[in-house]
């Protein structure tokens, strides 16, 4: 594919701020990891940078804060405000991320001649909203594609949404993994966290999607048969009081500790005997990957693309959502039979480095904004 321009392809990330999550770990990937001589990246946020925003800033990255506040500021003065920095940067490319930045930005956009518009959702709906579902259809016909990472989220966007198929790209997600030598090691890791015995371990908000719920419910069946045992919960979130007390509902206060948002995944993935997504919906298990990437056997709910990552009983163990019976059996499997777990970390480690890689998943979006430059829309100059 020739690129029409000597310069680099000038693509701005909007999204409403950027705490520790999967969407914000993809829009750090993309402005870190598209070859800067293709592509300029800049990252907008509605509101403030955030944890990961000024982290950006500080690995010499362009990060733009409007400070608006989303339950003060009008829609019109959300758009006017988009549209005035889209204005000033003059991209070839908007890349917005959820559902308000899609719909500020997509908005904001209209009129302005640029070479493409491209609108990510990141999760399925689990509650659908007529005003949101309107917005989407309509706003979806303006640009040019909706992303999408799992077959879920693609079937909600085309039932509620109606977003015409032609205008649908789901592409295959990916993660960044350090080098196998790199840092700590197991046993240095847990050393630095105080871990002995079996220990597992979840990434994740701290929200009702994410199912720590069942997973708490789960270990307390096992407790009893696996002594001296710790689950590490990483992330912080709206139900982390509901689920500090759950906890002590359970008689879990000496197993599970709260760690709250690290930047340090590798070394606690290190640490872990295991890896558990118990979520209840998902759209892009981006944890799960991270943590087969670095050879963890791992358990996860039927969610997302989970089961087109996971065989069953090969690279990790599938269970129900919402079912810690399940989730209780899969654990005290992979405790009783160590040889599982080193097979299925081994396999997991190849799966992911395989068909998961960083460089896959960046050349997706290089391809997508690359097919819209050339389209030679007269973007704003």
């Amino acid at each position: 594919m020739t690129v029409i321009s000597q310069t680099p392809i000038k693509v701005l990330q909007l999204l409403v701020t950027m705490p520790v999550g999967g969407a914000e770990i993809m829009v750090a990937d993309i402005a870190t990891g598209l070859d800067p001589a293709r592509f300029e990246v800049i990252t907008a946020c509605l509101g403030e940078p955030g944890p990961m925003g000024e982290e950006l800033r500080g690995r010499g990255q362009r990060v733009i804060g409007l400070g608006l506040d989303l339950k003060r500021a009008g829609t019109w003065t959300m758009v006017g405000r988009v549209r005035q920095l889209l204005q000033e940067i003059r991209p070839d490319i908007l890349h917005t991320h959820l559902y308000h930045a899609n719909l500020y930005g997509r908005i904001a956009a209209l009129g302005l001649g640029l070479s493409g518009v491209v609108a990510t959702v990141h999760n399925i709906y689990a509650r659908v909203k007529l005003h949101r579902c309107l917005a989407n259809y309509l706003l979806a016909r303006l640009g040019d594609y909706v992303l999408v990472f799992s077959p879920q989220v693609r079937a909600d966007v085309r039932r509620y949404d109606r977003v015409p198929e032609a205008k649908l790209r789901m592409l295959t997600p990916g993660v960044r993994l350090e080098e196998p030598d790199s840092g700590a090691n197991k046993e240095e890791a847990r050393r630095s966290l105080g871990i002995s015995g079996f220990c597992l371990g979840n990434v994740a908000r701290l929200e009702e999607q994410k199912g720590h719920d069942d997973l708490l419910q789960a270990v307390a069946q096992v407790r009893g048969e696996i002594p001296d045992l710790t689950l590490l919960l990483v992330g912080e979130g709206t139900r982390q009081a509901a689920l500090q007390s759950l906890t002590r509902e359970l008689g879990l206060d000496q197993v599970v500790r709260f760690l709250g948002t690290r930047r340090d995944i590798p070394r606690i993935l290190r640490a872990l005997d295991a890896f558990i997504m118990p979520s209840r919906w998902e759209g892009i298990p981006l944890t799960l990957l991270e943590a087969m990437g670095y050879g963890l056997p791992v358990i996860s709910t039927r969610v997302g693309r989970a089961p087109e990552i996971i065989q069953d009983g090969v690279n990790g163990r599938l269970a129900p959502a919402a079912a810690p019976g399940a989730l209780a059996q899969a654990l005290l499997e992979l405790y009783q039979h160590p040889e599982l777990r080193a097979q299925w970390g081994e396999q997991a480690r190849r799966t992911v480095r395989a068909k998961y890689t960083l460089a896959h998943f960046l050349e997706q979006f290089a391809s997508i904004y690359l097919e819209l430059y050339e389209k030679g829309r007269g973007g704003v100059k």
